[in-house]
């Protein structure tokens, strides 16, 4: 068995529900074990308004690696929601900025341009012909990644964030040390003049 994160586009919002509520009902037959529909607003950020979970049926993504995408696609609010997403918003990822890489962070938003909806699914399949003829059969495309290419770019865009945080409170830290150190110079200053007028 294979294991993947794959993002499933079709043509109208309207056929995406459908889509959704057909894997939802079927999901052993095409291997689906978690899978939620993303819609990606006007203004870029993200919604997750409907999200199953097939390994304990509660319609939510309690630690799924679906939730922690999402979460890296929609931002820092996002992430920190990822263990248990309801909505994703932020921009720590740009998707109208990425370029036609290959990294599964920029196809997965390039699958989903702003004012779209798409479903995201985390499958586990011998094959992936019956998931693709579903597919095709509602008329969608589908583009899928490894689960472990999937995990590794999470590991690696969580760990370029941690990154990013520690140099901007570093940053923070000596911008606040070298004003306290001017404040001080200053308030010396002040003192050597008082006492040479007095």
């Amino acid at each position: 068995m294979s294991e993947y994160v794959a993002v499933i586009s079709l043509p109208t919002r309207a056929a995406t529900y459908e889509e959704y509520s057909e894997l939802k009902n079927t999901a052993d037959t095409y291997g689906v074990i978690s899978s939620a529909i993303v819609e990606r607003n006007a203004d870029g950020t993200y919604d997750i308004p409907e999200t199953t979970d097939g390994t304990t049926g509660t319609g939510t993504l309690s630690g799924s690696l679906i939730g922690m995408l999402v979460g890296v696609l929609g931002g820092p609010v996002g992430m920190l929601l990822g263990m248990s997403v309801g909505t994703a918003t932020g921009a720590l990822v740009d998707a109208s900025n990425l370029d036609d890489s290959d990294d599964v962070i920029s196809l997965f938003a390039q699958q989903l341009p702003p004012g779209n909806n798409a479903i995201i699914v985390q499958t586990e399949e011998p094959t992936t012909d019956a998931l693709d003829a579903q597919v095709a059969r509602a008329g969608g495309r589908i583009a899928r990644r490894p689960l472990d290419e999937v995990i590794s770019e999470l590991e690696a865009q969580q760990d370029a964030a941690d990154a990013a945080a520690k140099a901007a409170r570093k940053a923070a830290h000596e911008q606040k040390k070298q004003e306290r150190h001017e404040k001080n110079e200053e308030r010396i200053s002040a003192l050597k003049a008082k006492f040479q007028r007095d």
